[in-house]
């Protein structure tokens, strides 16, 4: 089969790939932002390859295609969308109009310069090489190019920089104040950063190539908005109806703002002991559904404080010391003779993990090996 039979093959699959992924997420979790961003960047993606064919249909040599200032603009149009998808999943009402002025007036800049120099010097002529472009440095219209290319880089890196601040703040503050997160660590976000930056990488590397690794290309385009659906899909909805009131990750993560305010030492040994009470003979943490607020309001006290017992006179954190505590009592439970015919799955429940592989993951990070491989070597 001709190579650009291929091309156009896998062109037209991805079109496919990128509407039914749109059309999944809308489907599924509705349109209002961040998916709403989400869904956006699959469309207009598929948008884009559409214009990539027509484009690609009227060029002699695969690769020019993506020197097209309409190309480039248009690819400028897509990264915003998925970052902000990313933000707003983060911290909700992170996105306002500042993030989108910077994120299209310059490239909408960039567009009108071309198109006016184009107007004044006459059309770009093709090339096929980077060799090529140095018989062209002269012209006005190649530095708008190179000022577009450049300036997605800049963008995509300070993106990239900036979302991967906000994932590690996310889940400190997960940490810091939930005893269950799975689900809600964003951890698949990093995938969603990596496929993004590995997608620029190898649209520019695409000009001036051909066949087989031009083909590979295309694949991977293809490819790309299944693996993402896949993980949005898999997501826990922190923003959605379905969210308690009381374990909203809104309301209780990103307040957590300190007042400017230290307890005094007895207050603070006060509070401690206060709270390994509730932990060692009221047995809270079996409350799978514990978090901070609730811990705060048994202590009389508030998130902040209470923040402060934990990081520094405990030198864990809430997330580390409730399940800890956890598993703690799984263990003794697993040891003692009167509960070895009780499943993992009611051991974990009874000790207040909200799932089984919550309390596998757990267990595995403490001991290094599965609570089956533990039960095993304790047996013999």
């Amino acid at each position: 089969m001709p190579t650009s039979t291929i091309i156009y093959t896998l062109h037209i699959v991805t079109i496919f790939s990128m509407l039914f992924s749109g059309i999944f997420i809308v489907a599924i979790r509705g349109t209002k932002p961040p998916m709403l961003y989400l869904s956006l960047d699959r469309f207009v993606s598929a948008f884009l390859c559409i214009v990539n064919i027509f484009q690609t249909s009227h060029t002699p040599i695969y690769g020019q295609v993506l020197w097209n200032p309409l190309h480039i603009v248009m690819g400028l149009t897509i990264y915003p969308l998925l970052f902000a998808y990313i933000f707003e999943m983060v911290h909700r009402g992170n996105i306002g109009v500042r993030y989108w002025l910077w994120a299209y007036v310059p490239p909408a800049v960039l567009a009108m310069l071309y198109v006016g120099f184009e107007a004044l010097f006459g059309k770009l002529p093709l090339f096929s090489t980077y060799a090529d472009v140095r018989n062209y440095l002269k012209l006005p219209q190649l530095w708008i190019l190179f000022a577009a290319a450049g300036y997605s880089i800049a963008m995509i890196s300070l993106y990239t920089v900036r979302a991967i601040g906000m994932l590690r703040q996310h889940k400190r503050n997960l940490e810091a104040n939930f005893s269950y997160t799975e689900g809600s660590t964003l951890e698949w976000m990093w995938w969603a950063i990596a496929i993004t930056l590995l997608k620029w990488l190898l649209l520019f590397a695409r000009i001036g190539i051909e066949g087989n690794t031009a083909s590979f290309v295309g694949l991977f385009l293809f490819i790309e908005p299944v693996v993402i659906t896949v993980l949005v899909l898999r997501q826990k909805d922190l923003y959605g109806e379905s969210a308690q009131k009381n374990d909203s990750i809104e309301e209780v993560i990103f307040d957590e703002k300190s007042n400017g305010f230290e307890l005094s030492l007895k207050k603070r040994e006060d509070l401690k002991t206060r709270l390994l009470l509730l932990l060692e003979k009221n047995e809270i943490f079996i409350n799978s559904e514990l978090n901070s607020d609730k811990v705060s309001e048994m202590l009389g006290t508030n998130r902040t404080y209470l923040s402060q017992v934990i990081n520094n006179d405990l030198n864990t954190t809430f997330y580390q010391l409730i399940n800890t505590y956890r598993l703690n009592k799984s263990v003794k439970m697993m040891r003692d003779p009167l509960h070895r015919n009780m499943s993992l799955k009611n051991i974990a429940e009874i000790c207040g993990f909200k799932s089984l592989s919550a309390f596998s993951t757990f267990f595995k990070q403490e001991y290094g090996k599965t609570p089956t491989e533990w039960g095993e070597e304790e047996s013999l």
